[in-house]
This record gives structure tokens, sequence and C-alpha cells, in this order.
């Protein structure tokens, strides 16, 4: 089937998830479709803590740190992106959440959707954060504020970066067997 020249290409479609063969994933963890974990990140349960259940079109970069030490499920929702050295070990997750680089999400958090976690900031223990809440740090303090920036702007980027991963990853590192 042709397209016409105003038919706007089509995004591709990922039909799986990419695990590096150099990473960390405990057997009980879940990973959705297209989902790409980076080698040399960590997804752990802690031993008698509960599963890790990932969404669909997540990204998880180098040296990223995520482990449940609960009994119940850490739940992770879908198209977040957990950039390099972020170290979480909240309750639950939802969609669309920017982990910048080296930020710390303690336990017994709760990150609801849109949400962006600045490079280095930690989020200390037992907070709820609203929909799109953005933590961002300074020199001499922490900052927290609403976004008004509309989510199709994350989607939009984020689309573009899976795709890309899935393209390249396979190129330069080996991958896990997986089941999807």
């Amino acid at each position: 089937m042709s397209t016409s020249p105003s038919t706007p290409p089509t995004p591709q479609t990922i039909t799986k998830s990419l695990i590096c063969q150099d990473c960390t994933v405990s057997t009980g963890v879940q990973i959705a479709i297209g989902t790409v974990v980076h080698p040399k990140a960590s997804v752990i349960i802690n031993e008698g803590a509960g599963p890790i259940i990932i969404g669909e079109n997540n990204i998880i970069e180098e040296l990223v740190q995520i482990i449940n030490k609960s009994p119940e499920p850490l739940n992770i929702g879908s198209n977040n992106i957990f950039e390099v050295g972020a170290y979480i070990e909240c309750k639950s997750i939802g969609s669309g959440n920017v982990f910048e680089p080296k930020c710390k999400v303690l336990s017994n958090t709760v990150i609801n959707d849109q949400c962006s976690i600045g490079a280095g900031c930690i989020v200390s223990e037992n907070r709820i954060l609203e929909n799109n809440t953005v933590i961002s740090q300074t020199s001499s303090s922490q900052i927290e504020i609403k976004s008004s920036i509309p989510y199709e702007n994350h989607t939009s980027i984020h689309t573009s970066h899976l795709e890309l991963l899935h393209k390249s990853i396979p190129l330069f590192h080996t991958m896990k067997k997986t089941q999807l």
C-alpha cells in the first residue's frame, strides 16, 4: 500500500521490550512491551519484597537503580524516563514522568503522573507528588512547582527517543531473551 506525499509517515510500531544483557533484573520483575533497559541498570526486588511491575514504553538508562524493599508491589506506569544514575525506591510511579540524572526518590513515596524530578534532587520518604509536580534544585535550595507544559510535548519526544533506542541499542549491545 503506497502513501501519498501529503500523508505523514507512520511512527514505528514497537513490538518488544529491549533488555540489555549487561543489566541486573531480579526474578519477579515484569516488564511490558516497548520498555528499554540499558546496560548497567538494576531493577531489584529485595528478599521478601513484592514484585516490580513496569508498564509500557519506559526508558531505564545506565546506572539507574529501581529497588523494591516493600512487601507490596511497586507499580510503574508507562512512558517514564529514568535518566543515568537515578535511584528509585518508592511506593508507586504513574505515567509520563522524568527522573533526571542522579535524582533520588526515597521509600514510601508516591509519584503521580507527568512529574519531573531534577538532576541531583532528593524526594524524601512518605511524600505524595501530585500530577505535574516539578522538583528542581539551585545551589542553595530545592524548588517545587506545578508545570503547565502540555503532556503532548513529553509524549512526542519520548516516542522519538524510544524509536531511536529500539533501532540503535541492538546494534551495539547483546539483548537478554524476553517473553515479549
